[in-house]
């Protein structure tokens, strides 16, 4: 009886991270918005979070620059040292986020749903690359961890960067969006201070 109460719940939780994964706008919004209606921001968090959002967003020109999706396995730049360094610069600007709010309690609402969102993700586009590209891809893996970064580089690097591929990718577009959310936060510190 015990294993089918594990298991049930299982079911129930990967189906929750399932629908988490295929809704990620959905399932975001609510969390965003929440983030800006409660919030309570200050100069410094302002400061700091704003920091945070632009050192996110400079991670992810960095990787974006680096991918050329399904194409080739990226294992330079800051691929050599996460594999998901797209999602590691997403948490980062989710922080500073976090941090502009200055609502504790959503932010961390904000980082369950990252965690329910990214969890399924990560582990599928895991088995995707196993997919593309086989043993390339598990010796990488090998050598480089699925989300929290090494601090030094892994051996066996490949490619290099290229604005082509960030323009490609519309990263422009992101940072802008970003900008933009650390003006909002501005304005609701001016409206409200």
């Amino acid at each position: 009886m015990r294993g089918m109460n594990e298991a049930a719940r299982e079911s129930w939780y990967a189906r929750l991270e399932n629908w988490f994964a295929t809704h990620r706008i959905l399932a975001t919004a609510p969390v965003a918005v929440l983030l800006v209606a409660l919030a309570r921001p200050t100069p410094s968090l302002l400061i700091a979070g704003g920091f945070l959002v632009v050192l996110g967003e400079s991670l992810r020109i960095w990787a974006s620059g680096h991918i050329d999706k399904n194409a080739r396995l990226a294992t330079a730049g800051p691929y050599a040292h996460t594999r998901n360094p797209l999602y590691v610069a997403n948490l980062v600007l989710l922080a500073g986020f976090c941090v502009m709010s200055g609502n504790p309690w959503v932010a961390v609402l904000a980082l369950a749903a990252f965690a329910m969102i990214y969890r399924p993700v990560i582990r599928e586009e895991a088995r995707h690359m196993v997919r593309l590209f086989g043993d390339e891809y598990r010796q990488w893996a090998a050598e480089v961890p699925l989300f929290f970064p090494r601090l030094t580089c892994a051996p066996h690097r490949q490619g290099g960067f290229s604005w082509n591929l960030v323009v490609k990718h519309r990263e422009h577009r992101n940072a802008a969006a970003f900008l933009g959310g650390i003006l909002l936060f501005y304005l609701v510190w001016r409206l409200r201070g």
